[in-house]
């Protein structure tokens, strides 16, 4: 009631200092308008000052005597009930209490905004209008934005192999013809001049069958004087050999076979084939081909055992990648890769996380723009003028604190003196394979039967916002590769907790800690007093702070009033 009175004095003087200027009536509206807003904005900063409240009339601090109910709500009830026979309660629910005629409320000026209430107002309009007025803060808007990882490096393995080695024989020498002949010059027995090597070599074409010379020998002896019982001049006869590969006609020939056993071994080749890569131990091995006899380049050879099937046991790691599929989503792009487990070097990585950032678009339009306005009516000598109001720029602020006071008293921690404290909670992840428990924000479960309670309870808690991603870490190795990991969260009581915690540890520099054992604690008392929440980005939660306060538009706010007018002529009038 001060301000009001101060304003319409403010209007009176300056009425009366232009009175004596000739001021015109307009002009004078004007100036008394441009006073007027001065004043507003003159005053803004003493209402949100620290001292505020002392200027409010009748406040006598947050120390209220009725503060005593919240610890003791069955004393409430008891005051309450003594109350009710006091004036002010029997003046309400008294049954014999005065009546009134609503004929005698006098209720013309309400008849006639019920029937028109633009012309009865001016024109003047409740509500606000884009160009006016401030838009409530939005949720952000656009789709959602988490993160999927893939794996890529190597997958180790601890398997039987099987194979086949075999045993190979090598055979030398062949089977062959002998022929004999005299080459020109040698001497010959007597009558046995066919016998000239040119006329078996020409046989030995003519009939196809290939020779060669293999040595010269000795096979008798020629006496050139005397009888061969008195041989006064022996001479050795000499004859050339060659062996053909088929006899020849008419010369006579003797077979000789001159095939062996030159050598043999186990072709080691398919069980080479089969270890490579891996560290393989022989466990079985089994004779499949015993005492055969095989023939092997025309010499049969018998043997106790050809084949052996033989069964390793190998271990070692391959190459894997399963990050095709988000390679190829249009909506996801690579963002960064995290080591889970190194060699026994310490420097090389045998398999990586690879992250990426994926949206989910928003489903459907997206909500009107909501405003926080109205306008003001002022009436001087019978005529009306509008007040712009602007909206309060530290309205998301104001919300943020409202919210944050009520979640510090269910989350504040006497035993540890500590506020908006997380509990630890992990999902769990087998590598390059279909078990997948930790499907990230706003994704199902891919095999839920295969994910355990806690599982569960992260993917239901980090859908609704209410988690913090604090790493991954190999829970599992198999020869010093990673075979499966483990996602650690810290998950709050909500959203608003998360983005305290989330903003209000970088700004006092407080680390989430390892994954493998993160620090969800809240914060003690002196750290949440330094945190300055006007830093903060609370875009995400804003929707839900002010869905309550949203105002209908212009349209929406005249149909309720006469809605409500017209209930209130109704009541008091007893019409239908």
């Amino acid at each position: 009631m001060r301000s009001l009175v101060f304003f319409l004095g403010a209007c009176a003087f300056v009425a009366g200092g232009a009175a004596g200027a000739q001021m015109s009536r307009p002009e004078a509206k004007a100036e008394a308008e441009a006073l007027a807003e001065g004043v507003r904005d003159g005053s803004q900063d003493q209402i949100l000052s620290n001292a505020a409240p002392d200027g409010v009339p009748g406040f006598q601090g947050t120390d209220a005597a009725e503060a005593t109910y919240f610890e003791d709500p069955e004393r409430l009830l008891a005051d309450g009930e003594a109350a009710r026979y006091s004036e002010g309660y029997t003046i309400v629910a008294d049954p014999y209490r005065t009546q009134f005629d609503p004929a005698t409320l006098g209720l013309e000026n309400a008849q006639t905004v019920e029937a028109d209430p633009e012309s009865f107002l001016g024109g003047v309009s409740f509500g606000g209008s884009t160009g006016e007025c401030q838009p409530l803060p939005t949720g952000g808007g656009g789709g959602l934005t988490y993160l999927e990882s893939c794996n890529q490096g190597s997958v180790p393995f601890d398997e039987a192999r099987s194979c086949t080695a075999s045993l190979n024989v090598q055979v030398s020498g062949r089977i062959a013809w002998e022929h004999q002949c005299f080459p020109q010059g040698f001497i010959a027995p007597p009558n046995q001049n066919h016998l000239r090597c040119p006329a078996f070599q020409s046989d030995a074409q003519a009939q196809g069958a290939s020779c060669s010379f293999v040595r010269q020998e000795q096979v008798g002896i020629v006496c050139l004087q005397g009888t061969p019982n008195n041989c006064t001049e022996p001479e050795p006869l000499i004859a050339n050999i060659y062996a053909c590969d088929a006899p020849v006609a008419g010369w006579g020939s003797v077979q000789i076979d001159t095939r062996t056993v030159s050598g043999e071994s186990v072709d080691e080749t398919a069980c080479q084939n089969t270890t490579t890569g891996a560290t393989c131990s022989l466990e079985t091995e089994t004779c499949t081909a015993p005492n055969e006899t095989r023939n092997i380049g025309g010499l049969d050879v018998t043997r106790p055992c050809w084949e052996w099937e033989r069964t390793y046991q190998c271990q070692g790691a391959s190459p894997a990648n399963d990050c095709g599929e988000l390679d190829a989503r249009p909506e996801c792009s690579f963002s960064h890769d995290e080591c889970l487990s190194y060699d026994p070097d310490g420097m090389t990585c045998n398999v990586y996380d690879r992250w990426y950032s994926c949206t989910i678009p928003q489903q459907g339009d997206p909500p009107p723009p909501e405003f926080v306005c109205g306008d003001d009516l002022y009436c001087l000598d019978g005529e009306c003028n509008s007040i712009e109001r602007e909206a309060s720029t530290e309205f998301k602020d104001a919300v943020v604190a409202i919210e944050t006071m009520g979640e510090l008293n269910a989350d504040f921690d006497p035993a540890t003196l500590t506020v908006f404290g997380g509990e630890h909670l992990e999902c769990s992840k087998k590598l390059f394979g279909i078990s997948n428990c930790c499907s990230g924000k706003g994704v199902p479960l891919i095999t839920p039967f295969l994910c355990d309670a806690e599982d569960r309870e992260v993917d239901r808690r980090d859908d609704e916002g209410l988690c913090h991603n604090v790493g991954t870490y190999c829970s599992s190795k198999v020869l010093g590769v990673c075979v499966s990991k483990k996602q650690s969260y810290c998950c709050f009581s909500s959203k608003l907790v998360r983005i305290l915690q989330e903003q209000g540890r970088e700004q006092l520099g407080k680390s989430w800690q390892d994954p493998e054992e993160p620090n969800c604690d809240g914060f003690l008392i002196s750290e949440f007093q330094q945190l300055d929440l006007s830093q903060m980005d609370f875009t995400e939660v804003y929707s839900e702070f002010v869905e309550a306060a949203r105002l209908p538009d212009e349209v929406e706010l005249s149909i309720q009033i006469q809605s409500r007018i017209e209930d209130y002529f109704n009541t008091a009038t007893g019409g239908g």
